[in-house]
């Protein structure tokens, strides 16, 4: 038999993919005699399997299999000290799709947890490593220090759940422009003027955390100015909410509130209650909690298709060999009809 170049190479990547080399590969003039060619050639393949990562020419030592090169099934998962992630309210969902996906394909989740200073919302990077492993999902991270550095590790990444980055690395994300405008346009047809926002209004990390703000703005300024008075920065991180709905209610009495984070609503409508505050509050991610009155106007996300499409992205990249695609999904105003 005739061997040509690609058919060694895939019968070598086979032997590798099925155990039959654990460790060193044959010499160059083994496999050239093995497979009745020249030793220039057997160096080509060699070379290009180098060249993707499956093994590392070394001199004096041979070739050898790379560590962990060899059907590695990992996905290291990137996020900011959520410890609770797989019952969080929000991330839990997009958890369970992405991890679902992921099981189903053969990979694994691996978590990387991160702490971010309270005080600023930057993250603690000085002992921030990574794990090697096939590819990487980034969750509502959006420090360009840190993205970089998951760039650079050279395997497929995409990012998670905030438009707006600008870090050059594919996302999906939720994109809240026609679901915020809509539920601007319901409060004023209804007689709602005087609407108050409760939710990120700066950031030192980037433009995706305002991005609810953002859309927010542009929604309200089609009938009138925003008035500052209204305005109240929180950020989405439990306990954030309880200092910001009272700062809020001592400073005025809106019409209606936007709250940016549903997780933040239970505390928020127990606040307005035992203040005696009774105003219509529109939620922003579509969450069903306890303490939250059934059957509410909410601006809701699909968590799971978000979860869903993250796994589904990184695994067709690693297959074909390239980088994720990114994709944005949209919010949308609706009757939320069942609690949980």
């Amino acid at each position: 038999m005739e061997y040509k170049q690609p058919q060694i190479e895939t019968d070598i990547r086979h032997r590798i993919e099925n155990g039959f080399y654990s460790d060193v590969l044959p010499t160059s003039l083994e496999l050239a005699e093995e497979f009745g060619v020249n030793v220039k050639t057997i160096n080509k393949v060699l070379r290009r399997l180098a060249a993707e990562g499956v093994v590392e020419r070394k001199r004096c030592s041979g070739t050898r299999i790379k560590r962990n090169a060899v059907d590695n099934r990992l996905i290291e998962v990137i996020f900011e000290g959520f410890a609770s992630i797989f019952v969080h309210p929000f991330w839990g969902g997009i958890w369970s799709g992405m991890v679902d996906t992921l099981q189903q394909a053969g990979y694994r989740p691996i978590l990387n947890m991160l702490q971010a200073d309270p005080a600023t919302g930057l993250l603690k990077l000085d002992n921030f490593s990574m794990t090697e492993s096939a590819g990487k999902i980034v969750l509502g991270i959006e420090e360009q220090h840190l993205l970089r550095q998951v760039a650079a590790a050279g395997v497929p990444c995409i990012t998670g759940c905030d438009k707006g980055m600008d870090s050059g690395i594919p996302y999906v994300a939720f994109d809240f422009e026609s679901g915020m405008e809509a539920a601007v346009d319901f409060l004023f047809t209804n007689g709602y003027r005087r609407i108050a926002f409760l939710g990120q209004l700066q950031s030192l990390t980037g433009s995706g955390a305002l991005h609810k703000f953002e859309m927010f703005r542009r929604a309200l300024q089609k009938y009138t100015q925003l008035e500052p008075e209204l305005l109240q920065n929180v950020r989405p991180v439990a306990g954030d909410e309880i200092a910001g709905i009272n700062t809020l209610l001592d400073r005025c009495t809106p019409d209606a509130l936007i709250a940016a984070y549903d997780h933040q609503l239970p505390e928020i409508l127990r606040i307005m209650q035992k203040r005696k505050q009774d105003f219509p509050v529109i939620g922003c991610d579509g969450l069903t909690l306890t303490g939250v009155p059934q059957g509410r106007r909410c601006i809701s996300v699909p968590r799971h298709r978000c979860g869903e499409l993250l796994a589904e992205k990184i695994i067709e990249a690693i297959n074909n060999k390239i980088m994720p695609s990114s994709s944005i999904l949209p919010a949308i105003f609706e009757h939320l009809s069942t609690q949980s």
